[in-house]
């Protein structure tokens, strides 16, 4: 990683480690898009297809900026034709703790092409980055994701470089009183 990524990511955890209490999620939002570029990203906590069990529990919740009627169709018609949530999904977010859409749409089924193609196509998300988060203090994990807009910004080498190693260093922050 050169040096400039090194003190884009430093700000982030500054910028993080600053956050009040209550305050994680807009000032992560925050820093994420002033100094990486990713704009619009948003928080899954506890998401069901990596909870121990994989059950449809539903404590699963989301931290974004987008609008209410995106995250309620969302959970109402995509969430199981979410890529991230197949079998290949899981397993490659477990064993690497980073994954993009496009990568995992190679050997999407219909419903999971769909979910892309008519779900966040139409609202302009044409990848996306999904980072791993485990609390260390709670066990819990939640995931960071990433929208990109292939017009104004693709996914690139050292995003994901970046994203593997900002996972770790975020995860203090989740599920732990500070």
């Amino acid at each position: 990683m050169e040096r400039l990524e090194y003190r884009k990511l430093i700000k982030v955890l500054e910028q993080v480690a600053a956050a009040g209490q209550g305050d994680l999620y807009p000032v992560l939002a925050e820093a994420l898009a002033v100094h990486l570029g990713w704009i619009d990203a948003f928080v899954a906590e506890n998401p069901a297809y990596l909870a121990p069990g994989g059950g449809d529990d539903g404590e699963e919740q989301y931290l974004t900026r987008f609008r209410p009627d995106f995250v309620e169709e969302y959970v109402e018609r995509w969430r199981w034709a979410n890529p991230f949530a197949s079998h290949d999904g899981v397993a490659h977010l477990t064993r690497h703790g980073v994954a993009t859409l496009g990568r995992l749409r190679q050997g999407a089924s219909g419903p999971e092409r769909d979910f892309a193609d008519m779900f966040l196509r139409r609202h302009g998300i044409d990848d996306m980055l999904k980072i791993v988060i485990r609390s260390p203090v709670t066990g819990a994990v939640s995931t960071l994701g990433v929208p990109f807009d292939g017009a104004r910004r693709a996914i690139e080498p050292g995003d994901r470089l970046m994203a593997v190693t900002l996972a770790p260093l975020l995860s203090p922050y989740f599920g732990a009183a500070r």
